[in-house]
């Protein structure tokens, strides 16, 4: 059945479903506007990160306060899309400085399936850049109903996320274009919450180390992306007639790894996915021809990483291999290297996430400059009625 087949009653769910003006088409204006706004909003996450921290620290404090009586015992952050992925950006970060688990959720599935778990010990984070994503508010509505602390996040003032849960906080983000800064600056504000909840715990010893990385995140966002751009556009210009990509990465850096699937897939518009590095081992993930970005700076994943680009070399695929500086191993059977800052891992998903942040726009853009696109896919703007 296709879709002009359909009830007239489930077109218009279709439509509704849909709303969105853009096209898959290769030079729709619509999809090419947001495009250049996700640019404009990539460059300036550092001062994202700075306002959004400088004006949460009140609220991080009334926070810290009110948990100081209740004995948590797990953090659960929901979210859809990038809001979701945010979860995985901040796990090692949360789980080092309060010693207790964090659990990223997507937020329909939580809601429905696993909220039965929430109790006073608790916490949960819903994060929506329009402060109102039904789910998310699902979500939070369940951990409050069986007594959660709940949190929202968002960066649409005035909204249910900020106004109706135990605590609300505004990120000073934009999110004109598909979300970049809205998720770092997000990713940044919960770090802080959590070194905030050490300190107030006894753990100021590891809240440390997570206070000295947001101090120079900001400067770091900022450096990575002048640093980065360049070889991105060149990397981008490269592939641009490709039709899927894969990203992977360990821990953390699975976070990257997905924000910049996520970028590729709302801006070119082109399939693209995210797998952990693991669970590329575990199927013949890459076919000849299939590009493989992965993102390993860690010791942690380098061996399993060396691994991968054997692997990859192996099976007549292309690798696009993120690395830190002085890296040659991987680096030498990798078709294509982007050197990453060596920061601390617990801050590191945000500023490997920008390179991949400019890629998927100057992939988009070279994209463009060709023509290319989906033709015959969601060929029509579909407004929301």
């Amino acid at each position: 059945m296709t879709k002009d087949e359909l009830p007239p009653a489930l077109i218009e769910r279709f439509r509704a479903l849909r709303a969105e003006p853009s096209t898959d088409e290769g030079n729709d204006p619509h999809r090419r506007a947001r495009v250049d706004r996700t640019r404009e909003e990539a460059l300036v996450q550092g001062s994202a990160i700075s306002e959004t921290l400088a004006a949460a620290a009140p609220g991080i404090a009334d926070l810290a306060a009110a948990a100081a009586g209740r004995d948590l015992r797990r953090a659960v952050v929901v979210g859809c899309g990038d809001s979701w992925i945010v979860g995985t950006a901040v796990r090692l970060a949360w789980e080092r400085c309060l010693g207790v688990p964090l659990e990223p959720a997507q937020a329909f599935d939580w809601a429905h399936y696993a909220a039965v778990t929430a109790d006073a010990g608790t916490i949960v984070f819903g994060l929506s850049a329009s402060g109102a994503t039904p789910p998310v508010q699902e979500a939070l509505n369940q951990a409050k109903a069986r007594g959660a602390m709940t949190i929202g996040l968002s960066n649409t003032p005035d909204r249910p996320l900020l106004t109706d849960y135990d605590h609300g906080f505004l990120i000073k983000a934009t999110r004109k274009g598909w979300p970049t800064q809205s998720s770092t600056a997000a990713a940044a504000l919960l770090i802080a919450i959590a070194a905030a909840l050490a300190a107030s715990r006894g753990r100021a010893s590891a809240a440390d180390p997570a206070r000295q990385a947001l101090a120079a995140l900001p400067g770091l966002m900022d450096a990575t992306a002048a640093a980065t751009d360049a070889p991105m556009a060149a990397l981008a210009a490269s592939l641009a007639r490709v039709r899927y990509l894969q990203f992977t990465g360990a821990g953390p850096h699975l976070a990257a790894a997905a924000f910049g699937a996520a970028k590729v897939r709302e801006l070119s518009p082109i399939h693209a996915a995210a797998m952990p590095l693991e669970e590329y081992h575990h199927y013949r993930s890459q076919k000849p021809g299939d590009v493989l970005v992965m993102v390993a700076p860690d010791a942690a994943s380098h061996a399993r990483a060396l691994d991968t680009a054997i692997m990859s070399r192996g099976c007549s695929g292309r690798l696009v291999a993120l690395l830190p500086e002085g890296e040659t191993e991987i680096a030498a059977l990798a078709d294509d290297v982007v050197r990453l800052p060596v920061v601390p891992d617990i801050i590191a998903p945000l500023i490997h996430a920008v390179p991949l942040h400019l890629f998927a726009y100057h992939f988009a853009i070279a994209r463009f400059a060709q023509g290319l696109g989906y033709p015959g896919a969601f060929p029509e703007g579909t407004a929301a009625p």
